[in-house]
C-alpha cells in the first residue's frame, strides 16, 4: 500500500477513535450506536464500516489507544522523576494526572465494565496492561529506593487506590485529596529515601 494512502487511513482511523471516545464517554458503550459514532466523526455509516467492521473492533482500538495513553503517562512520570527523591512527589503527579482526565476516566470505567461483563478479549487486554503498569511502578520505585522489598505491595495499592478514587470521583463523591491518601500510604508502607 502506498505510504500516503496508509497515512491518510491511519489519520481517519484516529479521527474515528477520537470521536467514538467522546461519544462513549458521554453515553456509555451500550447506548452508543455506530450511527452516533459516524455522525460525531463527520463520516457516513458506510465509511465507518470501511474502517471498522464492527463496534467491537472499534472498541478494541479505543481500548488500545486509551491503555497506551495511560501507560505513556505512567512511563513519563517514572522517567521524569529520576531527580525526585521523594516517592510522594511521584505519586502526587500520578494521582493528579489520572484524576484530572475525566473523559479518559469515564472511558476507562466503561471499558472495564465491558471487560467484566463477558468481553473476554477486552478483559485479557486489561489483565496484560495492569500487569505492565504494576511492573512499571515497581521498577520506578526500585530506582528510588534500593533497600525496600515492598514494591509489589506498593504498586498493587497504588493501582487499587487510583481505580477506587476514579470510581468515587465519577460517582460524584467528595474523596480525600491525593496528598492525604499518599501521606497515609507513606505511614503504612514506609519507603526510605
Amino acid at each position: 500500500m502506498n505510504e500516503k494512502i496508509a497515512a491518510k487511513q491511519a489519520k481517519k482511523r484516529q479521527q474515528i477513535v477520537e470521536a467514538a471516545t467522546q461519544v462513549i464517554a458521554r453515553k456509555g458503550v451500550e447506548k452508543t450506536s455506530l450511527n452516533d459514532i459516524a455522525e460525531a466523526a463527520g463520516i457516513s455509516k458506510g465509511s465507518l464500516y470501511y474502517y471498522y467492521a464492527s463496534k467491537n473492533d472499534l472498541i478494541f482500538d479505543i481500548t488500545e489507544t486509551h491503555i497506551n495513553q495511560i501507560s505513556r503517562n505512567l512511563f513519563d512520570i517514572i522517567e521524569n522523576s529520576r531527580e525526585t527523591t521523594e516517592w510522594k512527589d511521584i505519586l502526587n503527579i500520578l494521582f493528579e494526572r489520572i484524576m484530572a482526565a475525566e473523559t479518559r476516566g469515564r472511558l476507562h470505567l466503561y471499558l472495564l465494565q465491558q471487560a467484566l461483563n463477558g468481553n473476554t478479549e477486552l478483559a485479557e487486554r486489561f489483565r496484560k496492561k495492569y500487569g505492565e503498569w504494576n511492573a512499571t511502578i515497581r521498577e520506578g520505585f526500585s530506582k528510588i529506593d534500593l533497600e525496600s522489598s515492598e514494591y509489589t505491595v506498593l504498586s498493587t495499592l497504588i493501582i487499587a487506590a487510583l481505580d477506587g478514587c476514579l470510581i468515587q470521583s465519577m460517582l460524584g463523591l467528595n474523596i480525600s485529596p491525593a496528598t492525604e491518601i499518599i501521606n497515609y500510604l507513606d505511614v503504612k508502607v514506609p519507603i526510605s529515601t
